[in-house]
């Protein structure tokens, strides 16, 4: 017999859900764990279920996916995607799937990563330069500008910095209004009477001027860049042998440039703070890459040296991964776990939750990368770590994103000193992927600073040598 369906109580009865809606990453990590791994959210108007269950998710995201849909907060974002992979369903997105997949296969990732490590070390230049003197600057910023320089770079083989701080603009504020959108419904026919929908509108228009000029272009070349733009030109349906169209290169274009960077920005603000918070982790971490690059800019071949640098990786995702939930809404009516769930629900796959049960997890709430030994990891069922999704649907960018965060990483960590501000706060915002709220505002300086000996020192090791010839 199964056993009721555990319902969250608010405080606020016209809202009962209101704390969820607030902030669903506190809620589903706090409050949530004692309502167990599947639970209901009352709303007025449409049934909201919340689970941290792996058999539940496998129901929903593997094994009967063909019956979810995206949610309909994912639909407002075809606003500025259109029918990308992340927005598209249906055989819509499986042709287009098929059709980008081989993109992201190694042997073409390989060629990306070139490009990826020249951006990298002129970053890394830039950054020695502004940091002279110790300078303290937005963690969050800094891995957003460095990986949008990346994602433009590999997509479209461009550094027009103009276009590129543009576009970076163009989607924080494209991301802010369309979660109100989605959180605020109520306030959707204001943004029309009081010129945001039309400022949104202004700044796409200006986007996709852009790419589809850069489309015209690159179709007229007889040599092309071995970028994804290229990519997504020459990609071929296996069966008929058609091309996308322009609209489908738009917007598998701006998909790949709003996810390409975001996963990565994120994920690197999260973990250089959380390494200011473990100078024990860091000094691991930092001896791993003194020892396997010296002072070199790592090739694609030595990544997967890089060992405990990935477990750093994987564990700061686990505690703050980017995308920390996942929407789904059944087409027809279904049972899981016993429990009906009715077409045109929700269902919120708590991710952050599931990365912080203790039954996966030896200590949930902390930053420990032995989490992900190869040990750890043989013993934990695949869906306990989850931070690019699961089932068909998973990410197509997760190789490209994790390679991108060692090679960001091992270059950041080996050159420059990272001290949390005293007193800033540092706080999770979840909009459509996890911020931190306030920014990570940190003072930066080059290493050797810290670790290389007083002038008088030096000057005293100098003489002994001289005298001792």
């Amino acid at each position: 017999m199964v056993s009721e369906l555990p319902v969250f109580k608010g405080r606020n009865p016209l809202i009962p859900g209101a704390e969820f809606l607030v902030d669903p990453f506190k809620f589903t990590t706090t409050r949530g764990m004692s309502l167990g791994s599947f639970y209901r959210i009352p709303f007025l108007f449409r049934k909201v279920f919340v689970t941290t269950d792996l058999e539940a998710i496998a129901h929903v995201l593997q094994r009967k996916q063909k019956n979810y849909r995206k949610s309909f907060a994912y639909r407002n974002l075809r606003l500025a995607l259109g029918y990308g992979l992340v927005t598209n369903e249906g055989e819509s997105w499986f042709h287009q799937r098929r059709l980008i997949q081989p993109g992201f296969h190694k042997a073409k990732l390989e060629g990306l990563f070139v490009a990826m490590g020249e951006v990298a070390e002129r970053y890394i230049g830039d950054l020695r330069q502004r940091t002279e003197k110790p300078t303290v600057l937005d963690i969050t910023v800094e891995m957003m500008k460095v990986t949008a320089d990346i994602v433009l770079k590999t997509l479209f083989s461009t550094d027009n910095k103009a276009d590129i701080a543009e576009m970076y603009r163009i989607m924080v504020d494209a991301q802010d209004y369309l979660v109100d959108r989605t959180t605020k419904p109520h306030l959707v026919p204001f943004y029309y009477l009081n010129g945001r929908h039309r400022h949104f509108r202004k700044d796409m228009d200006w986007f996709d001027r852009q790419l589809y000029a850069l489309v015209d272009e690159r179709r007229a070349m007889t040599q092309r860049p071995n970028d994804l733009l290229t990519m997504l030109l020459e990609a071929r349906d296996a069966d008929t042998g058609e091309a996308m169209n322009d609209r489908q290169l738009r917007d598998e274009a701006v998909t790949l440039f709003a996810a390409g960077h975001e996963t990565s920005s994120n994920g690197l603000s999260w973990i250089l703070y959380l390494l200011s918070q473990h100078p024990e982790v860091l000094q691991s971490l930092r001896n791993e890459v003194d020892t396997v690059l010296g002072d070199r800019t790592p090739n694609f071949g030595e990544l997967p040296k890089l060992t405990y640098t990935m477990q750093v990786i994987k564990e700061g995702m686990r505690l703050y991964p980017p995308a920390f939930a996942i929407g789904r809404e059944p087409i027809e009516d279904d049972l899981i776990l016993g429990h009906p769930v009715p077409a045109g629900s929700v269902l919120f796959i708590a991710i952050a939750a599931v990365h912080r049960n203790p039954e996966w997890y030896e200590r949930p709430h902390e930053f420990y990368p032995a989490h992900f030994s190869p040990e750890a990891e043989k013993e934990r069922p695949r869906l306990a770590y989850m931070p690019f999704g699961a089932g068909p649907r998973m990410c197509i960018g997760n190789h490209f994103a994790l390679m991108e965060m060692q090679l960001l990483l091992a270059m950041l960590v080996r050159r420059f000193n990272f001290k949390l501000l005293p007193g800033h706060p540092v706080k999770p915002e979840p909009l459509i992927t996890l911020k931190p709220r306030y920014g990570v505002r940190m003072a930066v300086e080059h290493r050797w600073r810290k670790e290389r000996p007083p002038v008088r020192q030096r000057i005293g090791c100098i003489k002994e040598k001289l005298s001792s010839k």
